[in-house]
């Protein structure tokens, strides 16, 4: 009652009308700032994830730390990656566990749970930290990152998702960051490194 009785004043004295009244939860308390989103966004669906390119790095010259991200509150956040047969694929995610929690997946490209259950891969859940690592893998994945309470809570991505790119000769000479980089166009790197073998 007395909560009621405080917004209907706030209301008579601001312009915000309504709007200081949902700046106070029900005890009181002032609510949760708005969450500002990161760089990333719009990212926060598997439609959204699929339009951003790939990321991944080159192979032995990784993990591809991500920082800067901030987890909202309702949201989640779909961070696609590619990983050239067959090397380990995931992520760690680290954070200040003071902020709150995170849940964090490994997905398929078509967004369902990859299986960490073979030996070799790697499940570690901790405050502050999460590791997930399938041990073999080849294609498209996600990873899915949401924060798990009321607060928005930034983290760091160190995403493992290595590419083979062959260095000789100079015109093969491609990474993920570069324009023009398509998981497919790797693929194609990869092929012609192989016949170009002795």
């Amino acid at each position: 009652m007395a909560t009621k009785l405080r917004c209907l004043a706030l209301m008579l004295v601001t312009l915000g009308g309504g709007g200081a009244c949902r700046a106070h939860q029900e005890d009181g308390s002032p609510a949760a700032m708005a969450c500002v989103d990161d760089a990333w966004e719009d990212d926060d669906t598997l439609e959204q994830g699929k339009a951003t390119p790939p990321l991944s790095h080159i192979y032995n010259h990784g993990p591809l730390v991500l920082e800067g991200r901030v987890a909202c509150p309702g949201d989640a956040d779909w961070i696609q990656a590619w990983v050239d047969c067959c090397h380990p694929a995931g992520a760690v995610v680290r954070w200040d566990a003071s902020r709150g929690p995170l849940e964090v997946e490994l997905l398929d490209s078509s967004g369902h749970p990859l299986p960490l259950s073979e030996p070799g891969d790697t499940v570690q859940r901790q405050p502050g930290e999460i590791r997930l690592l399938r041990n073999e893998f080849q294609n498209g994945f996600f990873v899915r990152v949401r924060a798990g309470g009321a607060s928005a809570v930034p983290y760091t991505v160190s995403l493992i998702a290595p590419v083979f790119v062959h260095r000789m000769p100079e015109d093969l000479r491609e990474s993920p960051s570069q324009p023009g980089w398509t998981p497919m166009r790797g693929e194609q790197v990869r092929r012609a490194a192989h016949a170009a073998a002795p």
